[in-house]
Order: structure tokens, then C-alpha cells, then sequence
């Protein structure tokens, strides 16, 4: 296919997700009027505030969210933001972010399994940077990290938040495109309360598994009380290590992931197996509250999880369905704690909060690279590169095998502190003014290695010494802390401190028309340092000893950190800024418009051959409404553009072992809508849908790099271009939407529902780059139907339920284990959750 071809499918696709987007939003927009006559409610009230009526009445509970760092109506909130009360979390069996990430029109991501997921919003979805694109907070502290956030286990919560668009005002540098906040539920003084959910589950063709999850709150005293949350979940996995083998070219080695006894030749690794990537995660919350004086309360809670994941929950076309040819163990061991201390009080009229967290993280993962390892091979052959690159003898004169594993040891630290003060609600002008804080530390031990090689001998590399003549042979390892036998050493620590001052108000003009402002200052330092390379790397900083009468050995490391050729620094300040207008022209119906802006942080790269990266920005350009008829009916959205500048963008190092470094690749921009609503037409029965159309595309073009040693790109594309202007962005539907019917019913003595879901979302790019997209392929769309059905007797639930009841094999984004140049021909698919049943009984006190 060629770039005209591709090009032409995706305009198509455009018009098809466009067609299907204009056509659900404008039959939901229509049905309003009848809507309003259908509904016979009394006239709201000029109260809206006011709680309204359950399903069991048949109108729409209000919900209140804190998106703005204070207690408001959803519907009284001038931004585009979708909250998933506790009611809905359980009724959608909630329980990871992959539930709720496909529940918010906005949201796309990409994930190599649990604990191991980086959400977008609206488009903004380009891989690249130290930060997310999105901030992600457990109830006021920031839990997002560099390269994936950590899995929070939804139980026990009140709300999830989704915020679209920047929120750099309030949520600063990791919210440039939204924030996700996860809001748990807080101990109670005035009440005993306790719950059990027990789950029994089945994937499709896959194994069994189950949950258990349960909470207390124990009111200690008229002023303390302590709520405890915990949970432990086995997922049975639905993924199967099938048979397999795989050979070297310029080896007489063969691999097989079977049973055997290895020889020489054929090395058996005995991983065939069915339903091989099974999950198991535990963890829980514990949080006590203490009112010690009138107007002041102090929470200190802490969270807990660990997540023990075997297996690759990508799957290989090629291989078959849900299946893979896998030859090496792959695993992620992950667990953390947030510890978070809140205080809330009065200072005379002005409330002031403030929330002091510390974070810690430590990961252990493990990954098949059998096809970097077979696919390089061929250049080996080609005669591309010599035969020193992955021809390895023992003691013997045997060749070992040459096949890279990948290991990973990290553990990341993080002190944030905020705090916030507001004006007096008596006030004309209501002002929120705020101090944050951020320092984050990583540390990260990752070795490609190959098992023996530190005992092993290269044929020798020509021209291999730093004085152009030739290396005899040696062995090429450069161990680290945590294996001796790396090919391919990265060892480093990174740090990273914000600080910023902000300040958000709002002036009501008339009674109707209202005014909303905020600013952030802010500074950003971060650095790099540490070791990232092969033994040619550590020779070119004086970590090798070339002295031809030492084979073993060589690489001159005798502790961590010995050895440095990355040490980067970077420094940044600026501001962001946020202005908007509202018009309450009725008092169930507002209309805002606001212009936001949002940044990321800058940093430097290890690689010489790449430049510092700069921040990239994004300004925000929204008109929304937030409409209520009657109190059956609700329809909220917004219109927006969005402008991208700087673009953070992840390129690979040329003839550097597959080396990356992010490059600032241009321009972006989005063009949006996105919408929600809910009917209640009767009582007992409601109908909700949510819908998002993104058309992000770069508003300029992407050129190539100006040279192998200078990989900015050339600002005249005179060498070239990655991307022209009018490219799609990678990895975001155009279309993305769902649908929910719901009806509860009394049947005999029993409270009982029956719930039907569907979900839509349209295909996606899958790179950046023309040529890496045209390689990987884009994936197509899809649509999943879910069921469930229940009752309640007295303080007992049971429920029966159904995901992704046709099986269908939607793919949210495809992967590669190395640089798509290399490695397309065995990518991966990341599909949706594949067909999930089971049964839950529950029990609230």
C-alpha cells in the first residue's frame, strides 16, 4: 500500500467515524423537545443544587464533584468533565482503569498489561518526554508517573473525574491535555458501615478466577473514625503460549518455546502454555479521621497494591487468536504505597486545605526479546553488521545461544505537598490561592542480557578499539547490579522538582453571567544521570579496559553509578493560564466558554546525537453547556480546538542498539466534540450515552531529523519529511462512544435490574511517522455488547453478568518490542478485554 493509498483509507475512515459521530448526536440533540414534553415532572427549582430523585422515583441523582478544589453540582461546573459516581462504578463492574478508561468518551491509551498503562485525552496521544500527557490523582496527591501509572483497584470509591482539556491552572505540568482523579471514600463519624462483594469470573476460553473485596467504617468516638478497605483478585488469563519455533540466519541455532533437553543446536525453554498470563493483585486502604477542634479535621490515610502479572497480555495475528510464540519468561512484579496526610480547616471565613503525600513504587519486570534478537540476526547475515554483534563461543568452542531477555528493576520515590486557601463564600469575588510542590526520584536498573555471555568469547570486532585497531576476541558483557551477563546496560538515576503558585476566582458579573480566571507560575528542574549503552559506550567514556590480555571482565564498574555517559540537566519556568465566561440563562441551563492553556515540561536526552527537547504547550479553545429539563432528563458537552505546539515525539537513535530520544516533531492540532446524557422517562428505567469525535491531526509537517548525529528535525524538511501536515495522530479514535438501558423493578420481595451496554469506537493510527505507520498497520473499529441482571434482598445483592458478550476482537493499539523499523514483522496487538462472565453476591451493613 502506498502513502497515497493510506492516506485516501484514512480520509475515508474520517468521513465514516464523522457520518456515525453526526449521526448519534444529532438523533440524541433531537430528542430533546420531545423529551421535554415527555417529561412531567414539576419545573426545576432555581435550587438545582438540591439532590434529586433516585432511579426508584425516576429522577437523576446530582452529583457532586471537587474538580475546581471545592464542593459543586457536576451541572454547576464550567468545564467539560464526565464523573462516574459510586452508583455507576458498580453497576458497570468497575474495577481497574481499563473499566472506567472505556467508559470515558475521551480517553484512549496504550498498555502492555495491568500497572502498565498511559491514558490520552482528546488526541493528545503522541509517545514522547519524562511526563504524561494526563494527570492522574488519588484524591489530592498526583500519582503519575514517567513511563506508566500505577493500577488503583476501584472499590470503595465515591467518584472517578475525568477533566478534558488542559488543567495546568489547578493540576499543573502532568494535566496538559486532562486530569483523571480518583476520589475514595472518607471515614464517617456518624455511622457503621460495612460491605463483602465475592466474585466468581471466567474468561471465554480461558481460566477461571475470582475477587473478594470488602470495607468498614468504625466510628471510633463523636470525633474519630476509621474507614479500612481491601480487596484480592486472581484473573485466570486468557492468553496462550502455543507451540513454536524460530531460527538464526547466520546461526546454526534453533529455538523452541516446547518441552526438551537442549543441545547445541536447539535450546527448549518449556513455556507452552494455556491461559498464560494469569493476574493476581491485593492491597487495600486505610484511612482515620480526627475532628480536634470545631472547623478542623486531619486524615491520614495510606493505600497499598501489588500486582503480580505473569505473561504477555498482547496477543500475535499471526500466531492466532489471543495467541503467542513467547521463548522466554515475561512477568511484571509491582507494588507501591501512597501515603497521604489532609488537613482541612478555617482560618476566620477562609478555608484553607492541605495535602501532604509520599509515594513509593518499586517494579520488577521481565520480557521476551527473542524476536529483537532474530530479527537483528538478519543483518548479521546480510553481512550489515559482523558477526561480533551476536556470535558468543563457551569454553568449549560452542555457540551459545544469542537470544536477548530484558530485565528491569525500578523503584521510584515521590514528596508532594499543597496547599490551598480560599476566600470566604460571602465574598463578591471567590478565590482559591495555592502552593504546590513536587520532587520525584527514579531509579532504574535495566539489563538486555544474554545468559552466559559474561563467560563467553566475540569472534573478535575489527577496528574495535577506541585507536582503530583491532580487538581480539572478548566477552562484550557489561553487567549491572542485578545481572552479570548484559548486553546492553541501563543504569540510571532521574529527578525531577516543580514548584508553582496559583491562583483561580470567580466574579459573578450579573446574577446570570459570571467571570472565571486563574494563572500558574511555575519551575521545572529535572536530570538524568547514569550509564545507558553497550561495552562501545563504556569504552568511549574510559569504562573498558582494552588491554588485549583480558577477555573477562572489561567493563570497569565497581558499583552502581561507576561508570557515566549520560549526566543531563534541565531548567524551566513559565506560566499557564485560564480565562472563561459563564451564562446561567436558566437555572438548570448554562452555557461557558473558556480558553485554557497547558504545558509539559522539557528535558534533555542521553544520546549526544539528540538535543535537549524543549516544553510543549497546548491552548484550549471551548464553548460547552450543562442543561437539565425537568429532572428526568440531562445532556451536558462541549465544543473545542485544541493547539499542540512542541510536539514531544520519541524517535530511535540511529546506530545505537535501538537507543530512543525524544525531539520536539512540530505542530498538532484537534478539532472536537463531546457529549453525554441521561433520560429517565419513567421510573425504573434509564437510558445514557456518551460520545466523543476527535479529529487530531498535525497542523504542520513533521520533518525529518537534519542528520544521523543531529536528530532535531530540519527546519526546512530538507531532508526530508516524517509526517506531512494533515497527518493523523496515532493511537486515538476518531469516534468513540457508548450507550447504557437500564430497568429496575420490584419482582416479588426483590429490587432486581437487567442492563444492557453497548460500546463503539473507530480505528486508530498506530505511529506518527508515514513509513512506521504504513509498517505496523492502523487498527480497525468496533463495537462490544455487555449484560448483566441482578436483585437485592434486604442488605444482599447477586448479580449475573456478561462483557464483550460476542467475543469480539477489537485491537486498542498495536506494539512492538523494539523500533518499528525493526521489529514490525512482530508486533502485537493489544485487544480489548476478551468475553468475561461471571457471578457476584454481595453484602452492605
Amino acid at each position: 500500500m502506498t502513502n497515497e493509498d493510506a492516506a485516501k483509507n484514512r480520509r475515508k475512515s474520517s468521513r465514516t467515524a464523522l457520518i456515525l459521530a453526526s449521526t448519534m448526536l444529532t438523533g440524541l440533540a433531537g430528542l430533546m423537545p420531545a423529551i421535554a414534553r415527555a417529561d412531567q415532572a414539576p419545573p426545576a427549582t432555581p435550587d438545582t443544587t438540591a439532590p434529586a430523585a433516585d432511579a426508584s422515583t425516576g429522577g437523576i441523582s446530582e452529583i457532586v464533584v471537587t474538580a475546581t478544589h471545592k464542593p459543586e453540582s457536576l451541572q454547576k461546573v464550567p468545564i467539560s468533565i464526565q464523573a462516574l459516581d459510586a452508583t455507576k462504578l458498580t453497576q458497570n463492574n468497575v474495577s481497574n482503569f481499563a473499566d472506567y478508561a472505556q467508559m470515558l468518551p475521551s480517553v484512549s491509551f496504550q498498555s502492555l498489561g495491568p500497572g502498565r498503562s498511559q491514558p490520552f485525552f482528546r488526541g493528545i496521544s503522541v509517545t514522547g518526554g519524562r511526563n504524561s500527557t494526563v494527570g492522574t490523582y488519588l484524591d489530592d496527591i498526583p500519582l503519575t508517573s514517567p513511563n506508566a501509572n500505577p493500577e488503583i483497584h476501584i472499590y470503595d470509591v465515591e467518584r472517578v473525574e475525568a477533566l478534558s482539556g488542559p488543567q495546568g491552572t489547578l493540576f499543573g505540568a502532568s494535566s496538559l491535555a486532562g486530569t483523571l482523579r480518583i476520589i475514595t471514600n472518607k471515614p464517617k463519624f456518624d455511622k457503621w458501615e460495612a460491605g463483602m462483594d465475592v466474585q466468581a469470573d471466567k474468561y471465554g476460553d480461558g481460566k477461571a478466577g475470582g475477587m473478594v473485596e470488602g470495607f468498614i467504617n468504625i466510628p471510633v468516638a463523636h470525633d474519630v473514625a476509621i474507614r479500612i478497605m481491601a480487596f484480592y483478585e486472581k484473573e485466570g488469563g486468557y492468553i496462550n503460549n502455543t507451540h513454536g519455533t524460530v531460527g538464526y540466519q547466520s546461526l546454526p541455532i534453533t529455538l523452541d518455546n516446547g518441552p526438551g533437553t537442549s543441545t547445541n543446536n536447539t535450546f527448549y525453554s518449556n513455556l507452552v502454555k494455556n491461559a498464560y498470563n494469569p493476574d493476581i493483585e491485593y492491597g487495600g486502604r486505610a484511612a482515620i479521621s480526627w475532628q480536634f477542634a470545631p472547623d478542623w479535621k486531619i486524615t491520614p490515610s495510606i493505600t497499598y497494591q501489588n500486582i503480580n502479572a505473569k505473561g504477555a497480555y498482547n496477543y500475535d495475528p499471526r500466531v492466532g487468536d489471543l495467541a503467542v510464540h513467547d521463548y522466554s519468561p515475561t512477568y511484571l512484579k509491582d507494588h507501591y504505597y501512597q501515603a497521604e496526610l489532609a488537613i482541612q480547616g478555617k482560618i476566620g471565613d477562609f478555608d484553607i486545605v492541605s495535602a501532604t503525600g509520599y509515594f513509593a513504587r518499586t517494579i520488577s519486570n521481565a520480557n521476551d526479546y527473542t524476536y529483537y534478537s532474530v530479527t537483528y540476526d538478519q543483518n548479521v547475515a546480510s553481512g550489515a553488521v559482523g558477526t561480533y554483534y551476536n556470535h558468543f563461543t563457551d569454553k568449549n568452542g560452542n555457540y551459545i545461544n544469542p537470544t536477548q531477555q530484558y530485565y528491569n528493576h525500578e523503584h521510584d520515590k515521590t514528596f508532594t505537598q499543597e496547599v490551598r486557601l480560599s476566600t470566604p463564600k460571602s465574598w463578591p469575588v471567590q478565590v482559591t490561592l495555592g502552593g504546590f510542590y513536587q520532587y520525584q526520584r527514579q531509579s532504574v536498573d535495566g539489563s538486555y542480557y544474554i545468559p552466559g555471555l559474561s563467560t563467553s568469547l566475540n569472534p573478535g570486532v575489527p577496528g574495535g578499539n577506541l585507536d582503530g585497531s583491532d580487538a581480539p576476541p572478548f566477552s562484550p558483557a557489561v553487567g549491572g547490579v542485578y545481572n552479570p551477563d548484559g548486553y546492553y546496560l541501563v543504569e540510571d538515576d532521574s529527578h525531577s522538582k516543580d514548584g508553582a503558585a496559583f491562583a483561580e476566582g470567580n466574579y459573578n458579573i450579573t446574577s446570570r453571567l459570571k467571570v472565571v480566571a486563574g494563572i500558574r507560575y511555575f519551575i521545572a528542574d529535572n536530570g538524568t544521570r547514569g550509564f545507558d549503552g553497550t561495552w562501545r559506550n563504556a569504552d568511549r567514556v574510559g569504562c573498558w579496559n582494552e588491554d588485549p590480555a583480558v577477555q573477562f571482565g572489561k567493563f570497569i564498574h565497581p558499583g552502581r553509578l561507576s561508570c557515566l555517559n549520560t549526566n543531563t540537566t534541565y531548567h524551566q519556568t513559565g506560566e499557564t493560564h485560564k480565562l472563561g465566561l459563564t451564562w446561567q440563562f436558566q437555572p438548570d441551563k448554562m452555557i461557558y466558554a473558556t480558553y485554557s492553556t497547558g504545558f509539559r515540561p522539557g528535558g534533555g536526552n542521553r544520546q549526544a546525537a539528540a538535543p535537549a527537547y524543549k516544553s510543549d504547550t497546548l491552548n484550549n479553545y471551548e464553548v460547552g453547556w450543562k442543561t437539565s429539563f425537568g429532572r428526568n432528563f440531562r445532556w451536558n458537552g462541549a465544543l473545542y480546538r485544541e493547539d499542540w505546539k512542541g510536539v514531544q515525539y520519541l524517535v530511535v537513535v540511529p546506530n545505537s542498539e535501538g537507543s530512543t530520544a525524544t525531539i520536539n516533531a512540530g505542530n498538532a492540532r484537534v478539532y472536537g466534540i463531546e457529549t453525554d446524557l441521561e433520560w429517565r422517562p419513567v421510573a425504573g428505567l434509564s437510558l445514557s450515552a456518551s460520545g466523543a469525535y476527535n479529529n487530531a491531526k498535525l497542523s504542520g509537517n513533521f520533518c525529518a531529523p537534519t542528520s544521523p548525529t543531529n536528530l532535531a528535525p530540519d527546519p526546512n524538511c530538507a531532508t526530508g519529511e516524517e509526517a506531512p501536515k494533515g497527518t493523523r495522530l496515532p493511537r486515538q479514535p476518531i469516534f468513540k462512544g457508548s450507550s447504557t438501558i437500564r430497568y429496575d423493578f420490584d419482582l416479588m420481595k426483590t429490587k432486581s435490574f437487567v442492563q444492557a451496554q453497548v460500546f463503539h469506537q473507530s480505528g486508530s493510527t498506530s505511529d506518527l511517522s508515514l513509513s512506521n505507520d504504513m509498517k505496523l498497520g492502523d487498527t480497525n473499529g468496533f463495537t462490544t455488547l455487555n449484560f448483566s441482571a441482578g436483585l437485592a434482598v434486604d442488605k444482599y445483592t447477586f448479580e449475573l453478568f456478561i462483557e464483550n458478550a460476542r467475543d469480539d476482537r477489537g485491537i486498542l493499539s498495536k506494539n512492538t518490542f523494539c523500533s518499528i523499523q525493526e521489529c514490525a514483522g512482530s508486533s502485537r496487538s493489544l485487544p480489548v478485554k476478551p468475553q468475561y462472565f461471571g457471578v457476584k453476591a454481595g453484602f452492605k451493613y
